[in-house]
């Protein structure tokens, strides 16, 4: 149901610019200007050369813009992956420097993660903006961290609640009158109420599913409205191919196929491939519903035979599901069969690759954070060097000591790299300190894997080890950068979830649990299974950290003695 990604254009030939920070502000120009007009390889090229320069300049903020709009380009090509890595460093440059473009860069992340299949990682950066947007008042980022964590909702097959967070944005982009971010809440609401009609019809709620379609049109009629307004060809072709979706849906057929060939023939025009393919899929799927399989199955293999020379992964997925039900209507069961396999084929790779590619991204990000620390020990130690040589004894005391400090590992656990006992003992009273049960909820959870001397008597204490170093890497994953994670010693781990009211943290605690249920631990060792029970508690006022701390640990003894891999909690 999401929009259709932007075509990819020719390469730039030859572009000669002259070096230092001035040639790379005008490349970024440059490559801004190529974004505007979608010819987004020569926009990489650009930005690639801006990046180059920016680095041997040392400038930190033309780094920081000039992997932003290297960033922005991938995405448009579908290079998410890449697009990732660029976007991971433009935010760390822009963190460092405030500003606007933090959140912009963040967003931007969370819809490359959520293309990746990686939604958890998605909604934190979604969130991680509009936490910075709101405290900031940036308006305008605001109503697109809004936008972006309803999308990621949507992807977590949650509709009802995209759709809150999405008339929240259009509300906003609405009162600031900027139709770009009114048209894109538009399109992703149109995307989100279909999600919400398939939800519906599958659970034999035809009232509800009625419902999500009326405001699907609604939705998508203005929408089209806007674009044809406003002249973006490209966005009127991706709202015209969702709103021919929902006519067809809806079962207004003639008018269904009208707008879908007119959005056919625009995206040639134009050289929208993505939409074009997307779109012939639809025409497709509309005459399956009016039961006209011969012309479906035509026009579906057409659309397949044109896939076979494009990267579109999920569109032709999706033709291979139609061809199945529209050649099984027909009764042809063996040509049916061989698209089921294929479209699940198909599946599974694009699982194994977005599995590849959360390994890669966690080593990059380390790559990145260990490339920013190490430029701050660079730092220090020229700043050190200039100190001596002025002998500012009483600074370069204080800088001796930040560097000592950056070289400790007093507060981490050396196998887990999570924190350890003594940061629990450091950090959780000023913790609880901040905490308040209206403004500021704050929930503690403690983990213990289940069976875990049996792992280490079966497998061999290396197995052992491997596996709380997995273990960790996942609540990492799952938790929010702003929550205290540590290992409290042997397999028992403490969390403390900041903001965070009972709800929530016991749905945060069940996907942990869940994660670690379904984490490939065969890899690890075959024959090996790993879960966790958690124990959980809300802290109510003027309790101690301590109380806390016990109650969530009676909760954990609930969970062992109920069966274990399971979530028990109650309030303090």
């Amino acid at each position: 149901m999401r929009s259709p990604r932007s075509p990819m254009s020719e390469p730039a030939t030859s572009l000669p610019v002259p070096d230092g920070p001035s040639a790379a502000r005008e490349l970024i120009a440059r490559s801004e200007a190529a974004h505007t007009s979608g010819e987004h390889l020569e926009g990489v090229a650009l930005a690639e050369q801006a990046v180059a320069i920016a680095l041997q300049a040392d400038d930190a903020a033309l780094i920081a813009q000039a992997h932003s709009q290297l960033a922005a380009h991938r995405w448009r090509l579908g290079q998410f992956e890449l697009a990732v890595r660029a976007g991971r460093v433009a935010a760390a440059r822009w963190q460092a420097l405030g500003g606007e473009q933090e959140c912009d860069t963040l967003c931007l992340l969370a819809i490359s993660y959520s293309e990746l299949g990686l939604q958890d990682e998605a909604l934190k950066a979604a969130t991680a903006a509009f936490d910075k947007a709101r405290e900031h008042r940036y308006d305008t980022q605001t109503v697109r961290a809004l936008n972006r964590i309803g999308v990621c909702f949507d992807r977590l097959g949650d509709p009802a609640q995209s759709e809150k967070f999405l008339l929240q944005s259009l509300g906003r982009a609405r009162e600031l009158a900027d139709p770009n971010d009114v048209l894109g809440a538009l399109n992703n609401l149109m995307a989100t109420t279909i999600s919400a009609f398939y939800h519906h019809r599958q659970r034999d709620e035809p009232e509800q599913a009625a419902s999500a379609l009326q405001r699907s049109r609604q939705y998508g009629r203005q929408a089209v409205s806007l674009a044809r307004r406003h002249g973006d060809a490209y966005r009127l072709a991706v709202t015209q191919g969702n709103l021919g979706e929902v006519l067809g849906l809806a079962g207004e057929y003639d008018e269904s196929h009208r707008v879908l060939r007119d959005t056919v023939t625009q995206a040639q025009q134009h050289g929208y491939r993505a939409v074009e393919l997307r779109t012939r899929h639809n025409i497709g799927e509309v005459l399956i519903q009016q039961g006209r399989f011969d012309e479906a199955i035509a026009t579906l293999r057409d659309t397949l035979t044109e896939l076979d020379h494009s990267d579109q992964e999920t569109t032709r997925m999706r033709v291979h599901s139609a061809l199945y039900r529209a050649y099984k209507a027909a009764r042809e069961f063996e040509p049916a069969l061989l698209h089921c396999e294929a479209y699940h084929a198909l599946e599974l790779h694009r699982a194994a690759l977005q599995s590849h590619a959360q390994a890669r991204l966690m080593v990059n990000r380390m790559d990145v954070e260990n490339a920013l620390l190490d430029g701050e020990r660079a730092r220090l130690d020229a700043e050190l060097q200039r100190l001596r040589s002025r002998e500012l004894e009483a600074e370069k005391l204080q800088l001796e000591a930040r560097t000592a400090e950056l070289q400790r590992d007093t507060l981490e656990d050396q196998l887990t790299r999570l924190g350890n006992r003594r940061r629990i003992d450091e950090e959780l009273p000023r913790i609880f300190a901040r905490a308040d049960p209206a403004a500021h909820p704050l929930c503690l959870a403690i983990a213990d894997l289940d069976h875990f001397k049996d792992v280490n008597d079966r497998f061999g204490h290396g197995v052992g080890d491997n596996v709380l170093r997995a273990v960790a890497q996942i609540f990492r994953i799952k938790t929010r950068p702003s929550d205290l994670i540590a290992r409290m010693g042997g397999e028992e781990f403490l969390f403390a979830l900041v903001d965070t009211p009972l709800p929530v943290a016991q749905d945060i605690c069940e996907r942990l649990r869940a994660a670690v249920e379904a984490h490939p631990w065969n890899e690890v060792a075959p024959g090996l299974r790993v879960t966790i029970s958690l124990g959980l508690c809300h802290a109510a006022a003027n309790d101690t950290h301590r109380s806390v701390i016990d109650c969530a640990d009676a909760r954990l003894y609930d969970a062992k003695r109920n069966g274990r891999n399971r979530v028990e909690s109650s309030p303090a």
